[in-house]
């Protein structure tokens, strides 16, 4: 159904762009067609046929995009196996999903009995097998990853057609149209990248601009500018970086950007006024999961409606609230008719998060007078502060803003417990004194009624989605190996 939803836009738009990278290369959407239709060829070539699995071990490129494409086309399914997976993260992941073979294009050492590994390019033909009747396929077509915030990241799969069907209710509700430009700054191996820019700009018919994820900063926002984007997703950091870049030299013009997406849950009104007084742009916040889709968002103007979102027209949402006396705070709670199939061989988080009709997120939200919502954090980042139920997150944000610090982490000192104890990682301002650091976070503490131990360090891991890692940072953490600049307790 993707490959046939591809083909239909390539026939309106054949002489279109369809991927452009920031390296120079374009391919059209005629191009982009053929490409996955040798792509395709290869793979069938290879032995691959419906319900077989492929893996992935690939830097960002047109090529990776017609792969995706030329699996779903001939009904098999690809896993990532993600760049920050060491020897044995790679053994579980290929024991976890038994792929028939491992696409490549550079290399990298994987553990004895992995499958054959065949380049990327090899599997080119250099002439594309016919269509044959009746061939469509519309059963699972990929694998990705949860983030892992309890061990080993756990597996969740989709099929094509409600995959496509909740794609292009995003899409309206979204108001992407053909004239649309995305940026895109993500690996593809994650679903920021994948659902966020390459299926939401190909499924509409617009540009995907592919960037390098290395890339300093500053070079993605002059590239944002050079390619007159109008479209793109990144996380509150991402937006303070660009802040902090654009600061540093002339502002680039980036007056097309219609719909700057932030696809974290956490951004700050600070981070969406600076985004605005710097960057001349109004951040549109949402919300969604790898396992769910896209369930909320904000595209009116934020600085005005605030940081609240709305549901997406055909999703279904009610607060679980966490205590009695605060019944606009509670677990967010989801419905919808085209969602994933769920983890696989994985009962007890099935049974945790979907229940009936129902998608327990494991998110805590807050319903504003006006009903809109704000996503604060995980149910399993909840402080027991003297005031009620406090974020992880929102600890951070305020901290974040009110003292000197790059970045911040904070993390419950009891997981699955409701404390008032707190792990809290900072990354300080080396232009200011460690002093008066520490009387900014101890007023921030104190006020919340917070016990933490404080812990300095030069370099906060993160996730290839960009988001703060929180699990590696704990078992850093535990291990002594975190790289301490300072560090004290409070309480």
């Amino acid at each position: 159904m993707l490959y046939e939803a591809l083909r239909e836009i390539a026939a309106e738009r054949p002489d279109a762009p369809a991927v452009t990278s920031t390296d120079g290369t374009r391919t059209s959407y005629a191009e982009l067609v053929a490409l996955v239709d040798r792509t395709a060829t290869g793979l069938r070539r290879h032995g691959v046929g419906p319900g077989d699995v492929i893996a992935c071990s690939l830097r960002n490129s047109v090529r990776y995009v017609a792969l995706i494409l030329a699996v779903a086309r001939t009904g098999a399914r690809y896993v990532p196996l993600m760049a920050n997976f060491d020897r044995a993260d790679l053994a579980t992941a290929l024991r976890l999903t038994r792929p028939r073979l491992i696409v490549t294009d550079h290399h990298r050492e994987f553990p004895d009995g992995a499958p054959p590994q065949v380049p990327l390019e090899a599997l080119e033909a250099a002439t594309a097998e016919p269509r044959k009747p009746g061939e469509r396929y519309d059963g699972l077509f990929r694998s990705l990853w949860t983030s892992g915030s309890t061990g080993f990241p756990k597996q969740m799969v989709w099929r094509q057609d409600r995959f496509l069907r909740e794609r292009r209710r995003w899409l309206a509700d979204t108001g992407i149209t053909a004239a649309d430009v995305f940026f895109c700054r993500h690996t593809l191996d994650v679903a920021h990248a994948t659902d966020l820019h390459v299926f939401a700009a190909l499924l509409s018919g617009a540009e995907l601009v592919l960037a390098d994820p290395h890339a300093a900063p500053h070079v993605l926002l002059r590239q944002i500018a050079e390619h007159r984007t109008t479209a793109m997703s990144a996380l509150p950091r991402h937006y303070e970086e660009y802040v902090r870049a654009a600061g540093a030299g002339p502002a680039p013009d980036l007056s097309r950007l219609r719909r700057p997406l932030c696809g974290g849950a956490y951004v700050s009104a600070a981070g969406l006024t600076d985004a605005a007084e710097v960057l001349g742009i109004h951040i549109r916040q949402i919300y969604g999961s790898t396992e769910f889709g896209l369930a909320l968002g904000n595209m009116t103007d934020v600085l005005q409606a605030g940081l609240g979102m709305v549901p997406v027209k055909g999703v279904g949402v009610r607060l679980e609230p966490l205590t009695a006396d605060h019944p606009d705070l509670g677990e967010l709670v989801l419905v919808s008719d085209c969602t994933s199939e769920g983890y696989v061989g994985s009962d007890e988080a099935n049974a945790r998060t979907f229940r009936g009709e129902e998608f327990w997120t494991g998110d805590i939200a807050q319903q504003s007078p006006d009903g809109t919502l704000r996503v604060l954090g995980r149910v399993t980042e909840t402080l027991a502060a003297t005031g009620g139920p406090l974020l992880a997150p929102v600890l951070d944000e305020e901290i974040a803003a009110g003292c000197p610090v790059l970045e911040t982490a904070a993390l419950p000192a009891r997981p699955g417990e409701y404390s008032d104890e707190v792990l809290l990682v900072l990354r300080p301002d080396p232009a200011r004194p460690e002093r008066e650091l520490r009387k900014a976070v101890t007023a921030v503490l104190e006020r919340h009624g917070l016990r933490a131990a404080v812990h300095l360090t030069g370099d906060i891991p993160h996730t290839p989605v960009g988001k703060p890692d929180k699990p590696s940072l704990r078992c850093r953490w535990e291990s002594g190996t975190l790289g301490t600049v300072g560090e004290w307790s409070r309480g």
